[in-house]
């Protein structure tokens, strides 16, 4: 299991409707971030910062553009989520003591953890300053209670490492927090930034969570069985940092409880990421995964049937499939 380039030229096929705003985000991105007094300025010239795939300033902007046309409001809104993101990025690779981020040296291992956690810091105020600068009705709001999921997310799941008694219910609580929220809070910023009714904000909003849940759900698949050159990334990290996610769940109540544990606190002893992909890969816990992934997508699909049938909507509901497919066996 791996995504595949073809995956990346799928999902550049399908952000085409909004491609110019996206070099727009990029460009402000490195504006303010280029501007920077040392030594951040320095660390960010030198960190792959508008190298991603922009998929949450895509959501922004496709969300605005099903409703009606982008404004500058949306570019803006674009870099603010993309730079809570990157500041995200900064902070997990810390967490996870992850060695690679978009195919270089993590900030933590070139200058540190707490370089780069202050690092991550300063691009989180930077995106909160540009976000002061908007008149946009209730976007203060959403950014804040999305700050605040994606904290308690991240939280939850530092406490509950290594913890037997972590449930399915459990994690997809932690995975709305630190993943859906932020997916969520982008297409209700672009429907807001559109003036669109509250309702269809709502919709929107709906859409963005359950594609966050697919997102994260594909995502924990991909740090098991996925291939860390073609990602980009450390995988693994979840292993090592005791994380269990769907897969590992699944696959634990499959058997004997007792004994399977006792073999998964085996693999993190010896950080046997390959014996761990080996029972995985062979067990039913990725096909588990991989439905549980398909039925939220399946609730982003009817999240927007309300919306009118345009050519961002269409992008929307491709985005679902993309998120499926960079996963599928």
């Amino acid at each position: 299991m791996r995504a595949t380039d073809r995956h990346f030229a799928e999902l550049s096929t399908l952000l085409r409707p909004v491609a110019d705003e996206l070099e727009a985000i990029r460009a402000q991105i490195a504006e303010t971030l280029g501007a920077a007094p040392w030594p951040a300025g320095d660390h960010l010239a030198r960190l792959d910062m508008g190298g991603g795939k922009m998929l949450r300033p895509a959501l922004t902007l496709l969300s605005g553009q099903s409703l009606g046309s982008t404004r500058n409001e949306h570019i803006t809104l674009g870099a603010v989520v993309e730079m809570i993101h990157l500041a995200s990025l900064l902070h997990d690779d810390v967490i996870d003591q992850a060695h690679t981020r978009r195919g270089t040296a993590s900030a933590n291992v070139l200058w540190g953890n707490t370089q780069a956690v202050l690092l991550g810091d300063f691009v989180l105020s930077k995106a909160f300053g540009m976000a002061a600068t908007l008149d946009v009705s209730q976007a203060a709001e959403v950014l804040c209670q999305t700050a605040e999921a994606i904290c308690t997310g991240e939280m939850q799941q530092n406490l509950r490492k290594g913890d037997p008694t972590l449930t399915e219910s459990d994690y997809l609580a932690i995975i709305e927090g630190k993943t859906a929220s932020l997916f969520g809070a982008c297409c209700c910023l672009g429907a807001l930034a559109s003036q669109a009714e509250p309702d269809l904000c709502e919709h929107l909003r709906r859409y963005g969570v359950a594609l966050g849940m697919a997102f994260q759900m594909t995502d924990d698949l991909l740090d098991i069985l996925g291939c860390s050159d073609r990602e980009g990334k450390t995988l693994g990290t979840d292993l090592l940092n005791e994380k269990l996610t769907l897969p590992v769940i699944a696959w634990l109540r499959e058997g004997d409880r007792s004994r399977r544990q006792a073999e998964f606190d085996r693999f993190v002893e010896r950080s046997d990421c390959q014996a761990l992909r080996g029972v995985i890969g062979q067990s039913e816990a990725v096909d588990y995964t991989l439905g549980r992934a398909e039925a939220f997508a399946r609730s982003a699909r009817q999240s927007l049937s309300p919306l009118p049938d345009t050519s961002a909507k269409t992008a929307l509901l491709g985005l679902v499939d993309y998120v499926l497919a960079r996963a599928a066996r």
